[in-house]
Parts: C-alpha cells; sequence; structure tokens
C-alpha cells in the first residue's frame, strides 16, 4: 500500500462508509440549514489566509495568544520535577516510569523512553496515546509491558500494529507517553461508583461492570461502555467548572513539554510531537498553542469543522470542543500556528468519522498557508487507503518526517 501525497496523484476511489456514500440526510433535520447558515456568519476571521495578515509572526502574535485564552484552563503550576516510581531496561533503549509533578491537585503519569546509545542530547518526542471508545488504557496502547492483558495487546494491534514508540526510541528520539486525562491510570473509576445515586440511563452500565470478573474482556468492555456514558457529563461538569476538556489537555502536554524539555538527555531545541485519533487533534492542539515544537505528524484528526456539522459529529468525543474557536480560527489555522515549525499531516482515505471534503480541504488550507508564509516545503499532506489507524507503513513515514527536521 503507497502513500498518496496530497494534490500529487488522483484520490483512492471505493472508499466504504460515509466518506465515500454520497451525502445522508443531515443529523439535525430541519436544524441543520440554520446551523450551517451561522458556520458561515462565524467564518474564521483570524485565519492567517486572510490579506490583513503580512507575516506569520504578526499573525501568531494575535492568534496564538487567543487559542491560548479559549481553552480556558490555566492553572498555577508548581514547581517543575518529577518522581522516577520505576526503571526497565529493554532492546535499546530504557523506559523510567515518572509522575511528572503538575498542580496542586495532581500530578501527571508518564513513561520516558531513553535510546540506549547516545554521545550527546537527542531530541525529544511527545508521543499521544489515541481514544479510541478504549478508557481502561492510556500509554498502554502505544507502549508495550511485561504482564498487559491479551486484550491490550489486541487493541494495539487494530490501531497500531505494533508498540511504535518502542520503535521511535531505537531510531534515536527520547520518547515521553503519558496517560491523557480520563483514559489509563486517570480514567473515571466507574467500578467505585454509587450504582443506586447514579442518573437513571447510567445504573445498567453501572452495574455491569460490577457483574463482570475484574480483567476479563467482559469487564473491559463494560468499564469503556460506562466511561463512555459518562463522558457527556464530565464535560458539562468541566464546562461548568470555567474550562474546557481541551485546554485540560493541552495544558497537560505543554506540561510533558517542560519535563521533557529539562530531562539532560534531550536537546530542547530539538522538540516533536504525533498521535492518532485524539492524539492527533492533541498534537493539532498542542502545536497551535506551543512554539516549541518544531516538527509534528498530526494522523487520523484533520478537518474542516463545517463540514462536520451535517453528520460527522455523531461519532466524535467531547474531547474535541473549544467553545467560540470556530470564529476565529478553524482546525487548520489553528495547526498552522507552528510554521515555520515542520507539520505532516496523515489523513486515513477510508476514516468515516470525516468527511473527504473536510479532510481534503483542511490539507489544502495548510499548503495554502504555508505557501503564504514561505515554507510550503515544510508541510506535508498524505492519504492513505486505511481505515482509521496508524499502520506500521504511516508510523515510518512520521518516524522519518521528525528525522528530517529534527535531526
Amino acid at each position: 500500500m503507497k502513500r498518496r501525497e496530497l494534490f500529487k496523484t488522483p484520490f483512492l476511489l471505493g472508499m466504504s462508509g460515509s466518506a465515500a456514500d454520497g451525502p445522508a440526510g443531515p443529523d439535525l433535520g430541519n436544524l441543520h440549514e440554520i446551523l450551517d447558515w451561522t458556520a458561515g456568519q462565524n467564518r474564521p476571521a483570524l485565519s492567517f489566509l486572510n490579506p490583513k495578515w503580512k507575516s506569520p509572526e504578526e499573525w501568531k502574535k494575535t492568534a496564538r495568544p487567543l487559542f491560548r485564552r479559549l481553552l480556558a484552563y490555566h492553572p498555577k503550576a508548581l514547581p517543575l520535577g518529577a518522581e522516577t516510581t520505576g526503571r526497565e531496561e529493554r532492546d535499546g533503549f530504557s523506559v523510567e516510569s515518572v509522575r511528572i509533578r503538575a498542580t496542586e491537585a495532581y500530578d501527571i503519569p508518564g513513561w520516558v523512553l531513553v535510546p540506549e546509545k547516545r554521545s550527546g542530547p537527542l531530541p525529544g518526542v511527545v508521543a499521544i496515546h489515541c481514544h479510541g471508545g478504549c478508557y481502561v488504557w492510556g500509554h498502554e496502547k502505544i507502549l508495550s509491558s511485561a504482564n498487559e492483558s491479551e486484550d491490550s495487546v489486541r487493541y494495539r494491534q487494530r490501531a497500531y500494529g505494533r508498540a511504535y514508540t518502542e520503535f521511535l526510541a531505537r531510531r534515536g528520539f527520547v520518547v515521553l507517553v503519558i496517560d491523557g486525562f480520563y483514559f489509563g491510570s486517570r480514567r473515571l473509576a466507574v467500578e467505585s461508583l454509587d450504582r443506586q445515586a447514579a442518573p437513571g440511563n447510567l445504573r445498567e452500565r453501572l452495574a455491569a461492570v460490577a457483574g463482570a470478573e475484574r480483567g476479563t474482556a467482559e469487564w473491559y468492555a463494560a468499564v469503556n461502555r460506562a466511561c463512555s456514558e459518562y463522558e457527556h457529563l464530565t464535560a458539562k461538569t468541566i464546562f461548568s467548572t470555567g474550562a474546557t476538556w481541551p485546554g485540560m489537555l493541552v495544558w497537560d502536554d505543554m506540561r510533558s513539554v517542560d519535563y521533557l524539555c529539562s530531562r539532560p538527555e534531550v536537546d530542547a531545541s530539538r522538540i516533536g510531537c504525533l498521535g492518532l485519533s485524539i492524539g492527533g487533534l492533541r498534537t493539532a492542539h498542542l502545536i497551535a498553542a506551543d512554539a516549541r515544537i518544531k516538527a509534528a505528524c498530526v494522523t487520523g484528526w484533520m478537518t474542516v469543522f463545517r463540514s462536520q456539522l451535517r453528520n460527522h459529529l455523531r461519532n466524535h468525543t467531547w474531547m474535541i470542543y473549544v467553545p467560540g474557536l470556530y470564529s476565529a480560527l478553524d482546525l487548520p489555522d489553528a495547526a498552522a500556528l507552528m510554521a515555520p515549525g515542520a507539520l505532516l499531516v496523515q489523513q486515513c482515505a477510508r476514516d468515516q468519522l470525516y468527511p473527504m471534503e473536510g479532510m481534503k480541504g483542511a490539507a489544502a488550507k495548510l499548503e495554502k498557508i504555508y505557501a503564504k508564509a514561505g515554507v510550503r516545503e515544510r508541510f506535508r499532506g498524505t492519504f492513505y487507503d486505511v481505515p482509521h489507524s496508524f499502520t506500521p507503513e504511516m508510523q515510518e513515514e512520521a518516524f522519518g518526517w521528525l528525522e528530517k527536521w529534527l535531526k
């Protein structure tokens, strides 16, 4: 299977699912026209393609602070530091388990992969795990362990084909993976919730968790379904605190960069980031918020948001919404804030989470922005004839991209 560089070859045909079946009726029926009109009124005014912006630096002085402000999560950080809780030697690298000091409310659990052979500071990479409707695992999706379950291995094989962070470490990168908020060790402990006090529609989900044997496939599935059902209540609660879910994720990812840059094995001037799915969106948000990222790969999460409105929001997580952002910046506009940093966007041509017009439109906009900024060669958009995934072939392209711009 060959990747296709955007606009260099014809688009793939024969795709299945909503990306190719033609337009279905709008999910909101008679209300769609009003909401689509609203999106049209809120065209992203701060896009760098607006003729008022002449230089990227001038644009970023306005756009990046706005993006950070709309994330609405700015807790007071504790002094930077970390506690090492474990260490193991692997083939060609070591893995350190750490707890990164974050706020008065929480630390961030992380895993640092350090290459065995090095002659000086190495480039560092923040690797971000996916969502996938799977909350019981976080870092385990992209990093193996000695005592992992067969279920987690099967999940990793379906989404990634392998524990790609380990291959990245063997290529000479110091890699940091954290458990994102609401995943792995930081998930909602649904098994400890009071079933009788739960909202009526959630009692059945909690009963299924209680009725399954812990650690079995049935238990993992029941926990994942319960956590999924609780997403909307979690999002409402976050919004009610004055914060946003993306804001919480981005803050932790920026704190990860703080910590990675502090490691003696890392060259803080050569920091990269990559991720699939929600990991791709978190990558896009991180490069919009943090100028320290010099090269990045967004896989399986890049679209023009207006194209999502008709019938492509139904299967998306509550973790993606930044209220008020669209009237200033669409997602490709925000991601382009990393220019002149090098950005690779990988799209899955059989991905049913986005309409093809949205994926193509976002990549086309990024290409125009990078061209206007005078760094066209620092953006690449590619499509693969696969469903929503980050295959080893895609990983190899991403690794090569990071090597090209960070080594």
